[in-house]
């Protein structure tokens, strides 16, 4: 097999040297249970890493049409394999949930965030509040398999001793246990949050070291990849999860210049921008208009100068986190191949959900918490230590460029995301694949391509009932240009998380969002032809909208969904319990809630 090219451009602040490619020799007659295909095991198992950002838009990367420099994640895509039609859920943890173990979120204890979990909820199976023995994760899966394993970030999938990833098949970790915080300290990032949140190493809570979050994790990394994951021996399995780029938006002072003055053009400008990038990219048909401005949001003509600079001033923290995360990438890339890793890892690059559009700071309930803890509300301290930048629903909408709504929703918007695949002794460099993927399927992609096969069966360490299957299937084969499809044109997905729910079958996804951001009815789309969620055909295509509805309610059956309450309110669950506040302040809340 010929090796595919390394066109790799990057910026790096340094360089790491790491030790001689870890290899070991595959075990015959793995097992292939469901989720797993029958692929013939490669002749030496690769290194795995995973990289996730958090809350990043499908189009606010180059490779996507951006206009932030991200060479390091485009350059990944040149060299691998780029999905344009991959799904997570709209929040953090169910994510995460699904892609540490390749289960729905509802099974593997994560059917609602811990933080933002009713009482008719909270402590029912599949509503732990964090991963249950009931599922295998990532780690566990590769450990058995005799790789070293290392976490480094966001965890976000329990808080408690036994429920942190060195609990969880993760050797060797640095991670901040909860779901955000502060860049530069363990600071609490909203007022549902304590005053400090909780980082563990290697199973136990530690004060938070010192560096800012992004080149901290990616340090922690690299000595992983110097000392216990260059022994010689096994391979290694490594998560690298940014804080990058959830709010708040910080970033290294060098990064901020970068981006200063990047955005007085205004999202307007810079929409149509991307929008003329993605149709020269060949992601949209020639011709095809631009969506519409978010009509909650102003015209960038309407605001007056003060205003276009304090707007200006927050997309540039937000681009200079990004900028500086993809830095942070290249420095881990250029280790790899400077220690002639690179050709034997897969590299995985995704996001958890689309972008926040939500600004808690903002909120009447939260005006006094965030100004004790961040009271730099200057223009020029905009992404610099004591500030608290977001950017809202009017820069949101640039990262969901063509797409329908933001992080929270079931809109494509809050769940399609961007995932690049890496492995040139196997994958076709520069390949796109437009084919629906979900979260669930990334774990037995990556247990296929080191021919590994989940244990499938048994039960629970503590008693709780026998062990998950996958649900989710392996995208390996389409990967490597075998098939088309990841999933049949007639399985149902589903999916559900707090006020939303949505089930993919084929082409066309069934999707509601219930308020604030939706009305709780149903709608259909097709998605090969309607991607932005423009024309509803429940109407049209009733026979089909009626299906796919019994198909969910089948689904959320089999996966045991309990709904939320009729009141249910996670802005206001965010932000804190309500103070007494008149009817303005009950506006400036919604304005404050975006549509998260």
């Amino acid at each position: 097999m010929r090796p595919m090219p390394m066109t790799l451009v990057r910026r790096s602040r340094r360089n790491a040297r790491i030790g001689a490619p870890l290899l070991l020799l595959v075990l015959a007659g793995a097992l292939s249970l469901q989720g797993c295909t029958t692929v013939a095991p490669p002749s030496v198992q690769p290194n795995v890493l995973v990289i996730i950002a958090d809350d990043l838009g499908w189009g606010d990367i180059g490779a996507l049409g951006s206009e932030i420099p991200t060479p390091n994640i485009d350059g990944l895509a040149a060299d691998g394999v780029i999905f344009t039609n991959f799904h997570t859920a709209a929040t953090c943890s169910p994510s995460r949930a699904m892609l540490m173990t390749g289960v729905d979120s509802h099974l593997a204890g994560l059917g609602n965030m811990i933080t933002f979990m009713p009482s008719n909820q909270r402590g029912q199976p599949g509503y732990e509040g964090h991963l249950n023995q009931r599922v295998r994760t990532l780690g566990e899966l590769f450990q058995a398999a005799g790789y070293q394993t290392g976490f480094f970030g966001k965890w976000h999938l329990g808080e408690e001793p036994g429920q942190l990833p060195h609990d969880r098949g993760f050797e060797v970790t640095l991670a901040l246990v909860t779901g955000g915080a502060d860049n530069w300290s363990a600071l609490g990032a909203a007022p549902v949050r304590p005053a400090s949140e909780p980082f563990s190493r290697n199973g136990t809570l530690i004060e938070r070291p010192k560096g800012f979050s992004s080149e901290l994790y990616t340090d922690e990394l690299l000595d992983f990849l110097a000392g216990p994951a260059a022994t010689g021996k096994n391979p290694f399995l490594a998560v690298l999860s940014f804080q990058a780029v959830h709010w708040p938006h910080h970033a290294p002072d060098e990064a901020l210049a970068r981006h200063r003055d990047r955005y007085r053009l205004g999202w307007d400008e810079i929409r149509g921008v991307r929008h003329e990038r993605l149709i020269e990219k060949g992601l949209l048909p020639a011709g095809t208009k631009m969506r519409r401005r978010d009509p909650s949001i102003s015209a960038w003509s309407e605001l007056d100068a003060a205003e276009q600079r304090r707007e200006a001033a927050r997309m540039g923290a937000y681009a200079a986190m990004l900028d500086d995360m993809d830095e942070q990438i290249g420095r881990v890339l250029d280790a790899l191949e400077e220690s002639g890793q690179a050709r034997d890892t897969v590299v995985v690059f995704l996001s958890d959900n689309g972008p926040d559009p939500s600004e808690p700071n903002r909120s009447a309930r939260a005006l006094s918490w965030y100004a004790a803890r961040y009271p730099d509300t200057r223009d020029e301290a905009i992404g610099r230590p004591g500030s608290f930048p977001t950017y809202g629903p009017q820069w949101a909408q640039t990262g969901a460029i063509h797409l329908r709504g933001y992080k929270g929703q079931a809109a494509e918007g809050g769940m399609r995301v961007p995932l690049i695949v890496r492995y040139p002794p196997t994958l076709e460099a520069g390949r796109r694949v437009d084919a629906f993927v979900f979260a669930p399927d990334l774990v037995p992609t990556l247990l296929d391509s080191a021919g590994l096969a989940h244990p499938g069966g048994g039960d629970a360490k503590d008693g709780s009932g026998p062990i998950h299957p996958l649900t989710g299937r392996s995208a390996w084969p389409t990967l490597r240009g075998a098939s088309e499809r990841v999933h049949a044109a007639d399985e149902a997905i589903g999916y559900e998380l707090m006020t939303t729910a949505a089930l993919f079958q084929g082409d066309y996804k069934l999707v509601r969002n219930g308020p604030p951001s939706g009305d709780g009815k149903w709608m259909l789309f097709d998605l090969t032809r309607d991607p932005g969620e423009l024309e509803d055909l429940s109407d049209a295509m009733a026979p089909r909208a009626r299906s796919m509805e019994r198909a969910f309610d089948a689904y959320s059956e089999r996966v045991g969904v309990i709904p939320v309450p009729p009141d249910y309110d996670v802005f206001k669950m965010l932000v804190g319990a309500p103070r007494a506040e008149s009817e303005s302040e009950s506006e400036s809340d919604e304005n404050g809630e975006g549509d998260r």
